[in-house]
């Protein structure tokens, strides 16, 4: 939160995962990452990159008047009164004052301080939280929520409803999350990691939990030092330690004492607290489960969808990230009347965090929509590239889906979107630091800075919201196998149709292929883009698709036409050793989307037919904290026998055409991967295996019909 003054200064950044994570260490996935901390600074005060500039000079002289008037600070520079405070206080959120008796009392000095900020009257403005004491593990209104803090600033204008009975305290009414460590038994390197892992656990809880956060903000104490934490879906920033108890005089440069400023800094408006406008919490009776639920209502240019049911969340523990929520929603009337329109159908709504400046689904499916309508004018002949060794049969399907419009049919159609809220562009200066949450920031050395190198972009990131017509069930949620073979080959027609406009969707998975009334859709197009080979190899193409699902040479940064890694098996387990290579960025072709479909479906029949003991073999593919992970999926890839093998361990019952259907999909991509060998551009490689893809795929549908194999339905792929 805090890096820097207005008038400059050294900044801090932090990229945030779980404490699991973090603990269980890092690998080179975009989620996994743990860097950027700050130099050590002159003053802690806050950066205006991450605070708010509602609080100028005028009231910042008027602030300080009251304060000096009330004791609270002894000068006009705005430092610090603390009475009767020793060096090293046993608690830092607290000291000695006489009461008129003379007896000694224990008052907050924090909260009287904050507090006495928010009774100062100042023009167009007024104070939107105060401070509270809070147990070490408040309950809350939202499930499975434990805040472990010490304090908080309280919004004083709830943005919740009535909590449920047994909670001590509203989570989304929790704006900054305060936490103190002072025990003289303990080493101070343990107290501040300790500080620092239940600061990151609140926020983790905040913003996982309640939907109405864009982004977060923490303190964090250690005897006498403080430091602010801003934590959003982009990046993480951290100030360097100050010391609370020392004078610092600061008002040639516009600001009072670090930690007086620290409190004005967002401190009056809502929104800088990290609550999105455009969503409200609200309740309503469920009559079936005899008890208020909580109810989101998100605001989209005027209209106002309130949710009904979560269909799928991000399970990941990270702050970082896209943070995908997908609800069933239906219109209302608006943030204060949540009473459904008249006739308002069930819709699907998406809130997704993306790139900032990157265009949205729609923006995305309107050029690939202007492409298809263009192709259906100019329909390419039978000898184009594109179409060599399609048959007759699909040839006309192809044109006549185009020609008819009936294309759009395969993908979703959305009802309404919109641009939200923008994460905070990362302060400029900042120093990274690999081991903020291993040891304190200020024990680390310039060579420990030294080794942890060019940090990769932070670019902001946006808030997102899509509403679709269609109310579908993910793959992953269908009960019957004949179900996911018809909605892979609508799929599978929608890939081919991006590939005769040059597009490539870059993240199929088993939630981005839908099946709607018995048909399937592709969708989530936000990582779909034009295969164009005038850019060039990019050596930052990002990995988009969900790892389990994620073509072998995109994961591994290995091309399978001329690099063979060494499968040597180990002796103690049936995967093969790791060589470690140096990988580097893959470009994403047409094929990989297509053994994205082949992973797909392999998973579902490994996981998701019951009765199958796979549980060692399906955590070596399906696992990517699997320490062999690639490899293991390389072998199976491309070796025959290594395949079989596996395929062979399926319920002996199931058709045959399923073990033979999927041996013969791992052939045809081996084959291409090393008959096209460097020809990338070489669009006549792609164009036979759509149809090769689908003779396949509709052999097994033909073998399993509707009854025949049944699915469970475990959790979504983590």
């Amino acid at each position: 939160m805090v890096a820097r003054s207005r008038a400059g200064g050294n900044s801090c950044e932090i990229r945030l995962c779980t404490s699991r994570g973090a603990r269980e260490g890092l690998d080179d996935g975009a989620y996994h990452d743990l860097f950027l901390a700050a130099e050590k600074t002159s003053h802690g005060v806050p950066s205006a990159c991450y605070t708010s500039n509602c609080v100028g000079e005028e009231e910042v002289n008027h602030i300080i008047a009251a304060l000096k008037n009330d004791g609270l600070v002894f000068d006009d520079q705005g430092a610090l009164r603390w009475r009767d405070f020793p060096v090293k206080p046993n608690n830092a959120n607290q000291q000695l004052t006489e009461k008129k008796d003379g007896s000694a009392t224990t008052d907050t000095v924090l909260g009287t301080i904050i507090n006495a900020v928010a009774k100062v009257p100042l023009p167009n403005l007024s104070a939107s939280c105060r401070y509270e004491e809070e147990p070490y593990a408040s309950k809350s209104e939202l499930s499975g929520s434990q805040h472990h803090i010490d304090g908080c600033l309280q919004l004083i204008n709830s943005m919740s409803p009535p909590a449920p009975k047994g909670s001590k305290a509203l989570t989304s009414d929790i704006a900054v999350g305060f936490v103190y460590k002072c025990d003289s038994e303990k080493p101070a390197f343990e107290c501040i990691i300790n500080n620092r892992w239940k600061a990151l656990d609140s926020a983790i809880h905040t913003l996982h939990l309640d939907c109405q956060r864009k982004h977060t903000y923490s303190i964090t104490i250690e005897d006498n030092y403080m430091s602010l934490w801003y934590f959003s879906r982009s990046h993480s920033a951290k100030s360097h330690e100050f010391d609370m108890l020392v004078s610092v005089r600061l008002r040639a440069s516009g600001c009072p004492c670090c930690c007086t400023r620290a409190f004005l800094s967002d401190f009056f408006t809502v929104e800088d607290l990290g609550y999105d406008g455009n969503i409200r919490q609200n309740s309503e009776w469920d009559q079936e489960a005899k008890e208020d639920r909580i109810r989101y209502v998100y605001r989209l240019d005027g209209r106002f969808f309130k949710t009904l049911e979560c269909r799928d969340e991000y399970h990941d523990q990270f702050i970082v990230g896209r943070a995908t929520r997908v609800w069933e929603v239906v219109e209302v009337v608006g943030f204060d009347d949540i009473a459904a329109l008249s006739n308002a159908q069930r819709m699907i709504l998406r809130d997704v965090w993306l790139e900032h400046g990157s265009d949205t689904e729609r923006e995305i499916q309107k050029k690939i929509f202007e492409r298809c309508d263009a192709l259906a004018r100019d329909f390419p002949s039978e000898n184009d590239a594109r179409l060599k060794d399609v048959d007759d049969a699909t040839r006309t399907i192809l044109h006549q889906r185009l020609k008819d419009g009936s294309f759009k049919q395969l993908f979703l159609t959305i009802e309404a979107d919109y641009r939200g809220a923008v994460s905070k562009p990362r302060a400029e200066g900042f120093k990274p630091a690999l081991h903020v949450f291993d040891e304190p920031g200020y024990y680390l050395n310039q060579e420990a800075r030294a080794q942890t190198g060019v940090p990769r972009e932070y670019n902001p990131k946006q808030r997102n919201f899509v509403v679709y017509q269609e109310v579908c069930l993910a793959l992953h949620e269908l009960g019957d196998l004949y179900d996911v073979v018809q909605a892979l080959l609508d799929a599978l027609l929608a890939l081919q149709i991006l590939f005769l406009v040059s597009w490539i969707h870059r993240d199929v998975s088993s939630g981005n292929i839908l099946s709607f009334e018995g048909r399937g859709k592709l969708s989530d197009l936000e990582y779909a883009k034009e295969f164009n080979l005038s850019t060039g190899w990019r050596s930052a193409d990002p990995k988009t698709c969900t790892p389990i699902f994620m073509a072998v040479e995109v994961y591994s940064g290995l091309n399978i036409y001329i690099e063979a890694p060494d499968l040597v098996e180990s002796e103690d387990s049936d995967q093969p050793d790791d060589p470690a290579p140096s990988r580097r960025a893959i470009r994403h072709k047409f094929q990989h989307d297509l053994e994205s479909i082949f992973w797909v479906l392999i998973w579902l029949v490994f996981t998701h037919i019951p009765g199958q003991d796979r549980a060692g073999k399906t955590k070596a593919l399906f696992h990517s904290k699997h320490p062999h992970f690639y490899m293991i999926r390389w072998h199976f890839l491309i070796d025959t026998g290594f395949c079989a093998e596996n395929l062979e361990s399926l319920r002996p019952e199931l058709p045959s055409q399923i073990r033979r259907g999927l041996r013969k999909l791992r052939a045809i991509l081996q084959s291409y991967y090393l008959s096209r060998g460097n020809s990338v551009g070489d669009v006549s490689t792609y164009s036979p295996i759509y149809g090769l893809f689908r003779d396949v795929l509709q052999t097994i549908a033909t073998s399993v019909p509707r009854g025949t194999v049944r699915l469970e339905r475990p959790p979504p792929p983590r």
